[in-house]
């Protein structure tokens, strides 16, 4: 021990008195340390760290695709028919639950607001193992219609909305417009299905129809479910069960509106972690590859300073070696070095994780899952000092085998690095090259990754989605259903009186209404026979997302009419029913010249039949973002039975800045409709928000590129430079025998670009054979892009020619007296 903390001294020492060195080492780890630890923290907390649930390895989620399908769904689900098929004969499932997605109007003290949350099977809290702070959850008959309403609330909605109140337990309250009353309050940090989440109602799973005809009429829903399985069971065990299931119900014709047409139904079984975070997954997985390697550059950088700092201590390590010193003892000692550095550059880099994390909420977006798991704890800790541990052994064990192994003799009668060995040797001087080579191959892959991410996103965010986002303000209205009893005049009337006020506010250019609209969680889609059928072909069933939208709401957007017209007052009061389609709805369901073709839907038992028109044509709208699958649409006006729910969003265009008018729109809702909550926002900040997921990993991917460029440029500069301070008599002779200044130079430029040439071939390899594995995180950009792979080499080759110049014009300015007179 007393060893150890000698070797300790002396290395502290050592430090202090070659401050450079030290600087370089310290900063260069903590940057590869910190970045590693940071990536680490967030890829540990979203998809490692285990749910704060019992058992919480036997949770899953459960849905069902037909076979060869394409579905409009935006994530996995599963249908109403399924899940009571499964859940009355299963073996594989000790308990099912199930959820969906829902937005309250609750009327509080303050006036109403809208709150996230989320109906719930009553089963849920018991499968999840969660149990109440206040009052109970709910009971089993509670998930029936027509049972009083109840209600509980997560601890944040609690605190947020009823002050911790702890005698809420019991009060009434307005939800949507009906009486609730308030039965228990969730424990701290119990979050489901996300942090947004602030209350939850019963929710009873919708029976089968019992007249149900295949292909035909039949009630029919999707939902999110959950499940338990048995001990011993398997995903793979339970999915058998679950398509065995599915395969017994009858599918009416909304099955294929829902899942499409294709095979038969088929389940999926997942693990609750893996589903959650399955859209970033692969994003994260890149990042931490990327973190990986910008930790490999900084070992192999560190390792080139201490071969490089080792020449000027190669006396000192032989004067040590003559008065005793062994070879084991020496190669200790410059361990301890490196472990003291190693140290040191990981307590900074932890510190620097540390802040990356806390600013991580920050830069992430809104929906980024398990976001709240992501914490510097003592695992994180932990891995923060393997991570310096490693650096130390990566980065000293080949200095020190090296640095103490010259040859005495030699060194003692100066001999030349050939005889002498140690940081002087040849040997020394190929592991300085195979280092260059190491951070250069891992630089370009890097910057070919970094380069592809920017390219996609670049590619994603110039989509042309079909509207005009600038200059577009959004006003989410939500009302309660008792300010609309009879369920269609009422709710047209708001709806006119909304954008009657919103186009005569200033400024406002074209103004309109739509029960859904771009990037917003409502998604309404229909089923009906199709319009046209092609000559010799059996008729089909259409598939359709269907606005409902008010004239005006067009130009609001900007909608792309391609032919035709879009709609006008008239059309509100018209006998014939105007329909404005999509490119991808013509082409799939009316004949070339759709404009102007009329048809007949059929009556419904609700609905008496009714003659249709096609107005107009417009571009296809990716409703649900810029990467989304082409859909077939239609816009109709508020016709009965086409009409708003509780929910519409009203448009503006404005001349000028739309954020300016959200006071006046927002007094404006408060007049017309004032129990109802309402949510203001440019559709440029939806069209951002959209895309934050690949903005957030294309920028901290890029900046590992940088740093990782940075790292490799400064290693060769750091070798060229000690090479040329070892080869001054040498270049004294060259340029005494009659070198010119420039052959100097490329001398140097050229020892340079060869280890850095060699380090990008390995490089491109290693990139070609990897980037495959990003094709989940990349957009209209392929692995094997061919400008990526140009661009990333030429990046590399100028900072490593700019890093080699310096040296360079040094080698050029010798001296050749001065240069053979030192010797």
């Amino acid at each position: 021990m007393e060893t150890l903390l000698l070797d300790v001294r002396h290395a502290c020492g050592m430090m202090r008195r070659n401050m450079a060195f030290t600087t370089a080492g310290l900063v260069t780890l903590a940057l590869g340390i910190g970045a590693t630890t940071a990536v680490f923290s967030v890829v540990y907390g979203v998809l490692l760290r285990p749910l704060p649930y019992p058992e919480a390895h036997r949770l899953v989620r459960l849905s069902e695709e037909h076979a060869g399908a394409a579905s409009p769904l935006r994530v996995p689900m599963l249908s109403n028919l399924t899940y009571h098929a499964w859940s009355q004969t299963s073996k594989t499932v000790e308990q099912f639950a199930a959820y969906s997605y829902a937005e309250y109007i609750v009327a509080l003290p303050g006036g109403a607001a809208r709150l996230v949350g989320a109906p719930v099977t009553p089963s849920l809290f018991a499968l999840v193992g969660a149990t109440p702070a206040l009052g109970r959850f709910f009971r089993p008959e509670e998930g029936a219609k027509g049972v009083d309403g109840v209600l509980v609330l997560s601890d944040r909605g609690w605190r947020e909305r009823f002050n911790a109140d702890p005698a809420v337990v019991g009060r009434s309250v307005a939800v949507d417009g009906r009486p609730f009353t308030i039965v228990g309050v969730a424990r701290p940090g119990f979050r489901f299905p996300d942090r947004d989440a602030l209350v939850w109602t019963p929710m009873e799973v919708q029976q089968p129809s019992p007249d149900a005809v295949a292909g035909q009429r039949g009630r029919m829903n999707v939902l999110f479910a959950l499940a338990r399985l048995r001990p011993g069971i398997t995903p793979l065990q339970a999915e058998a069960e679950g398509t065995a299931a599915a395969r017994t119900t009858i599918r009416p014709m909304a099955a294929n509106v829902l899942f499409g047409i294709g095979g038969p139904p088929v389940t999926h079984v997942r693990g609750l972690v893996e589903e959650m975070t399955s859209r970033i997954r692969a994003a994260l997985e890149v990042l931490a590859a990327g973190a990986t390697c910008v930790l490999l550059i900084a070992c192999a950088n560190v390792a080139n300073l201490f071969l490089s700092h080792g020449v000027a201590r190669q006396r000192e390590l032989t004067v040590r070696a003559a008065i005793g010193a062994s070879r084991s003892r020496l190669t200790r000692q410059l361990l301890t070095e490196s472990l003291v550095l190693s140290t040191a550059g990981g307590a900074l880099g932890f510190g620097l994780a540390w802040s990356l994390v806390r600013l991580a909420p920050a830069l992430a977006s809104r929906d980024f899952p398990r976001l709240d798991d992501v914490a510097v704890d003592g695992r994180v800790i932990v891995f923060a000092a393997a991570a310096a541990l490693f650096t130390s052994l990566a980065s000293g064990v080949a200095p020190a085998l090296r640095g103490a192994g010259f040859n005495l003799a030699e060194s003692l009668h100066g001999g030349d690095g050939a005889t002498a060995g140690g940081f002087r040797g040849v040997r020394a001087s190929r592991l300085r090259d195979a280092l260059l080579v190491i951070e250069a191959a891992f630089a370009v892959l890097l910057l070919v990754a970094a380069t592809l991410l920017a390219r996609s996103f670049v590619h994603l965010t110039h989509v042309d989605a079909g509207y005009t986002p600038d200059n577009v303000l959004v006003a989410e209205v939500f009302v309660p259903d008792g300010d609309a009893a009879d369920k269609g005049e009422s709710m047209r009337a708001m709806v006119a009186a909304l954008v009657e006020r919103a186009r005569a506010l200033p400024g406002v250019v074209a103004a309109g209404a739509a029960n859904m609209m771009p990037l917003d969680r409502a998604t309404q889609i229909a089923g009906f026979p199709a319009p046209w059928t092609r000559p010799g072909a059996a008729p089909m069933s259409a598939r359709s997302f269907q606005y409902v939208v008010t004239p005006g709401y067009a130009e609001a957007l900007g909608l792309r009419l391609k032919s035709g017209r879009s709609f006008r007052e008239f059309d509100l009061t018209s006998d014939v029913r105007p329909w404005v389609v999509n490119q991808e709805f013509a082409r799939l369901y009316l004949p070339p010249d759709p404009v102007g073709y009329r048809w007949k839907m059929p009556a419904t038992p609700t609905t008496p039949e009714r003659t249709n028109v096609i107005i107009g044509v417009v571009a296809n709208v990716l409703k649900q973002g810029n990467d989304a699958v082409v859909q077939p649409e239609h816009y109709q006006v508020p016709h009965v039975p086409m009409r708003f729910f509780g929910h519409v969003e009203i448009a503006l265009h404005t001349a000028s800045s739309p954020s300016a008018l959200a006071p006046a729109v927002r007094a404006a809702v408060q007049a017309v409709a004032p129990a109802a909550a309402v949510e203001i926002a440019t559709l440029s900040q939806r069209v951002a928000a959209s895309v934050d997921q690949s903005r957030v990993a294309t920028t901290v991917l890029v900046a590992f590129a940088i740093l990782a460029v940075a790292l490799a440029s400064v290693g060769v500069y750091g070798v060229l430079s000690y090479g040329v301070s070892r080869r001054r008599r040498e270049l004294g002779v060259r340029a005494a025998l009659g070198a010119a200044k420039g052959d100097l130079v490329a001398l140097v430029v050229r020892e340079g670009l060869t280890v850095t040439a060699i380090g990008l071939a390995v490089g491109l390899l290693g990139a070609a054979a990897l980037t495959r594995f990003m094709q989940g995180v990349l957009f209209g950009v392929a692995p094997l892009d061919v400008l990526s792979f140009i661009a990333a080499p030429i990046v590399l080759a100028v900072v490593a020619v700019a890093a080699c110049l310096l040296p360079a014009s040094r080698a050029a300015s010798t001296d050749p007296a001065e240069a053979l007179r030192c010797e």
